[in-house]
């Protein structure tokens, strides 16, 4: 019986060796038909792309335009030079200087598992990505969420595509020809900048019409970079369609279509002569047109295409209204004899229309140090725009001031309704936007609008 016990084990480690065996030479196997592909070893192919990728971005005698779409939102364009050293010089949208000084880094394309473009000294590219705020805005730690280091995806035409290693940011390459080289060199992205903000502010109230009579606004938020149609939707409110964009040496480039009754546009162009915006819809020009008045009623814009009303410190303004100016001057006074010794400065008045909150933010002042008193409020508004404003409790900095914000809050913002309209400044002519309390008229106010 024991010889019996014996044999089986015997046989059943047999069994064991040969399916041990048998399975080695089966992953063998299928490992040889994985790593062979076209011939190549994975190492191989990848080797074989780097070189591909390193002989386009410098074959391009040019260079490229490039398109830059962070996951924090916006677009920015930058113009490269990839030389054969490792070398890559660079303009951006950034700002003025960015956009009429070349700056240069260096970068690597590195044999990843995938092909993998790093740009691995600190440039305009970086910029968006740093961590501190101050340097670009953004979150702490993570700025605009975007990237510096990306994987090469695909090259169609003229065009190569890649998404940031990190973070996911699309970045496009496009090649430049020689005219645009000559532009970016003589500063040309500068200008074409100026020229697009300076015809924005001076035309808040753009418009086409595409297919119908529906005027689409046409709002061109350059700090944030972000372009907004916006419609009549037929039921007493706004449809909108947004995307991130880009300056360009012509106009600006959007993310994405915005598609507008089945009609897709992807970029504006910049008539010189005309001094208009215009793109191509169906082979068709399309020309964005400047109204002298808002096209829709300025509720139905805050949080869409303003979030801000910024009243500025002063003891008087235009669409300021007695009671107001009275009111102001007592909360002034409140906080400078607080015990603090605060001076009460501008109020910015932040709406979010997605969760229906205001954020009533005072600055003020204990010497040169500028702290911010935070006030939160949430929201309900009629179809004819008329607010209610329901206060929550202020913390931090507004904790120490409630009595003496007192006559600007809880005797009037928490206890009145409001409509908002714009109020146009008659010395400047600049659009305002102006709370007006329904039960005491006299109570106006007005800010510049963000």
């Amino acid at each position: 019986m024991e010889q019996w016990g014996n044999n089986l084990r015997e046989i059943n480690m047999k069994k064991i060796l040969i399916y041990t065996l048998f399975s080695l030479a089966l992953f063998t196997g299928c490992k040889k038909e994985e790593v062979l592909i076209d011939g190549e070893r994975p190492e191989e192919r990848v080797s074989t792309a780097v070189t591909k990728y390193n002989d386009e971005l410098t074959g391009s005698t040019n260079g490229w335009k490039a398109f830059l779409y962070p996951e924090g939102g916006g677009g920015y364009s930058f113009y490269f030079n990839f030389t054969k050293d490792n070398k890559v010089s660079m303009y951006a949208d950034l700002d003025s200087d960015p956009a009429s000084e070349s700056m240069e880094s260096t970068y690597r394309i590195k044999a990843l598992q995938n092909p993998t473009l790093s740009f691995d000294t600190y440039s305009y590219m970086h910029i968006l990505a740093d961590p501190d705020p101050n340097t670009f805005g953004g979150v702490a730690g993570w700025g605009l969420f975007s990237d510096f280091e990306f994987t090469f995806d695909k090259a169609v035409g003229d065009s190569i595509m890649l998404s940031g290693k990190l973070l996911k940011s699309k970045l496009v390459l496009v090649k430049a020809t020689a005219a645009e080289k000559k532009l970016y060199n003589e500063k040309g992205l500068l200008n074409a900048i100026l020229t697009s903000v300076d015809y924005i502010d001076a035309n808040s109230n753009l418009y086409f019409t595409l297919v119908d009579a529906i005027k689409v606004q046409t709002s061109i938020n350059y700090f944030q970079k972000v372009v907004t149609f916006i419609w009549d939707n037929g039921n007493g409110g706004v449809t909108t369609n947004s995307t991130g964009f880009a300056f360009t040496l012509t106009g600006i480039r959007f993310k994405e279509p915005l598609i507008y009754k089945d009609k897709a546009i992807s970029e504006f162009t910049w008539d010189s002569a005309k001094q208009v915006y215009f793109t191509t819809v169906g082979g068709v020009r399309l020309e964005i047109v400047s109204a002298t008045t808002s096209i829709y009623p300025l509720h139905l814009l805050l949080g869409i295409q303003y979030s801000e009303i910024i009243v500025p410190n002063g003891t008087n303004y235009p669409g300021w209204g007695t009671e107001f100016v009275t009111r102001r001057a007592a909360a002034a006074a409140g906080t400078l004899a607080s015990g603090y010794n605060l001076r009460l400065d501008r109020m910015v008045f932040n709406f979010n229309t997605i969760n229906n909150t205001m954020l009533l933010s005072a600055d003020v002042y204990q010497g040169a140090n500028r702290f911010v008193a935070d006030f939160p409020y949430s929201f309900t508004k009629t179809t004819a725009g008329v607010y209610k404003f329901t206060a929550s409790a202020p913390t931090g900095n507004a904790a120490l001031i409630v009595t003496q914000m007192a006559p600007l809050t809880t005797q009037r913002i928490n206890a009145d309704t409001f409509t908002l309209a714009y109020f146009t400044n008659p010395t400047t002519g600049e659009i305002l936007g102006q709370f007006k309390s329904v039960e005491h008229p006299n109570f106006t106010f007005s800010g510049s609008l963000q």
